[in-house]
């Protein structure tokens, strides 16, 4: 048994049983290849045999009961790499000069103040692309309310969120976290 596995090489896939060419079931090989999939996506991944008992309460409680594989990024670069990549965008947000600032410069979350138009329909949690009045892109990010909703606040301070909408889902627009300035 291999307890931990830093690198998905040649070497281990022989092991494994060999390589395999496309996406197929059964066989070690195959669990490889997934696991090298998670794993390049943030995501840590442990192989045990499933018929052991009391195999998931173990893996809960932090015993060592197979092969774990650590991530190679962290969820975080993962999250912005699917943002930047990953779904076609939903709509597109045009900001003004000072949150071109904010965003490209300082690295901020997007405020509502300074979004100036709001295009397409998407609800919230979708990506979206941010542009300054010029047409260029600068970020793709994750909204937090809705196309509709991001129309209202627009051009509004985060403190008047709540009272145009009656809610809110916090006083960013888009938050850094959930943005990938281009």
């Amino acid at each position: 048994l291999i307890r931990e596995v830093h690198t998905i090489d040649e070497t281990l896939r022989k092991l494994a049983g060999g390589t395999v060419g496309g996406l197929g079931t059964g066989g070690m090989a195959t669990k490889l290849q997934a696991a090298d999939v998670a794993r390049r996506a943030g995501i840590e991944v442990i192989i045990a045999a499933g018929r052991r008992p009391d195999v998931i309460i173990d893996l809960a409680e932090g015993k060592s009961v197979g092969t774990r594989f650590l991530p190679l990024e962290s969820p975080l670069e993962s999250r912005k790499r699917w943002i930047l990549a990953g779904p076609p965008p939903a709509g597109d947000i045009v900001i003004d000069d000072g949150a071109v600032i904010a965003v490209q410069q300082r690295g901020s979350s997007l405020l509502a103040k300074g979004i100036t138009t709001v295009k397409g329909d998407f609800e919230r949690g979708e990506v979206v692309r941010i542009f300054d009045k010029q047409n260029n892109l600068l970020a793709r990010g994750i909204c937090r309310y809705s196309s509709v909703d991001m129309a209202k606040i627009a051009g509004k301070h985060s403190q008047e969120i709540h009272l145009v909408l009656g809610y809110e889902h916090g006083h960013v627009a888009i938050h850094r976290d959930d943005m990938v300035v281009i």
